[in-house]
């Protein structure tokens, strides 16, 4: 099974004096801005260190983005994986496939909670598939977790590829069809547009599907915009984020989920629909993409998840 991401339309990138790019920025800051990350000088360490490679893991990479960047790595026997703390109240804390944010008693690791600039470490000792989460409450729940040598299904239908098709139909809310359409508009091009389609879900537990798409997705748009991290056979280098700032994109599933909680409801609202009639605005002064109604219903949408979609899927369309 493959995954095909829908077409939303033509579109036009001619904006008019605003520009398509403003409109693009103006949408974006619904749903967050791309950051930087850099590392700074390490506040404490700890862990355990091996002879091998020493590959970079970074937690948390700016405040509120709760992912492990990448979302998987592969290593070898003897290899050192470095953590560094990205932002505040974060673990690293060793589970397993079938338990992603339970802590397990199998030659269990855990940093604790740690703040921004920690550095943990940890050796690869075997090559079987290593699963870790944040123990800071909800945080795993809400998707952050990461995989050392993640379990590799090639074409396989219980692969990511494989899977995604299904996964992003069965999500009722929407949310991942809108975070794959952005996704695929950002990552068009790049070479990390496919990164993490053989990581095999077949022993995951089936809730956590959403958070592996998620989480993959994430990893591309990062690659994306940082594509010198990239090697050649697909994997992650972070090693000149200390001389180069990583750059981080905004976290569209999360603000999609964020979006959905009652205290969010009226300031998120306020938000896309001013984005929504800036963006109509803009788009009025050239011609409609074809097939485009005049009245496609969007003054109608109340809820501010459904705005938030609304607009990121705008971007997309106006993309392509």
């Amino acid at each position: 099974m493959s995954y095909s991401t829908p077409s939303y339309g033509s579109g036009s990138s001619s904006w008019g004096s605003s520009g398509y790019d403003g409109c693009v920025q103006q949408c974006i800051a619904s749903f967050g801005t791309p950051a930087t990350y850099a590392p700074t000088a390490t506040s404490g360490s700890s862990g355990s260190t091996g002879t091998g490679s020493t590959i970079t893991v970074v937690v948390a990479p700016t405040q509120g983005v709760l992912r492990y960047v990448p979302f998987a790595v592969n290593a070898s026997v003897g290899d050192t994986i470095k953590f560094m703390w990205g932002a505040n109240n974060h673990t690293v804390t060793k589970s397993s496939e079938l338990t992603p944010c339970n802590k397990t008693s199998d030659a269990p690791f855990a940093s604790g909670e740690q703040n921004q600039s920690f550095v943990f470490t940890q050796v690869v000792n075997d090559t079987n598939p290593t699963f870790f989460y944040c123990g800071t409450p909800t945080h795993c729940e809400k998707g952050m977790f990461g995989i050392i040598n993640p379990p590799s299904a090639l074409d396989a239908p219980t692969s990511v590829a494989g899977m995604m098709s299904a996964v992003v139909s069965n999500d009722t809310s929407g949310d991942l069809a809108t975070y794959a359409s952005y996704t695929s508009n950002q990552t068009s091009g790049s070479a990390g547009a496919n990164w993490g389609a053989n990581i095999d879900m077949s022993n995951m537990p089936s809730w956590a599907y959403d958070a592996v798409v998620e989480n993959v997705m994430f990893t591309r748009n990062v690659l994306a915009m940082n594509p010198d991290i990239m090697n050649a056979d697909g994997s992650v280098n972070l090693a000149s984020i200390g001389s180069t700032p990583m750059m981080v994109p905004p976290d569209v599933g999360s603000a999609l989920n964020a979006a959905s909680s009652p205290s969010s409801d009226s300031s998120s609202a306020s938000t896309a629909s001013s984005v929504a009639t800036s963006s109509a605005s803009s788009a009025s002064s050239t011609s409609s993409p074809v097939g485009a109604s005049s009245t496609n219903g969007a003054m109608s949408i109340t809820s501010s998840k459904a705005l938030v979609g609304a607009v990121v899927l705008a971007v997309t369309f106006f993309a392509l």
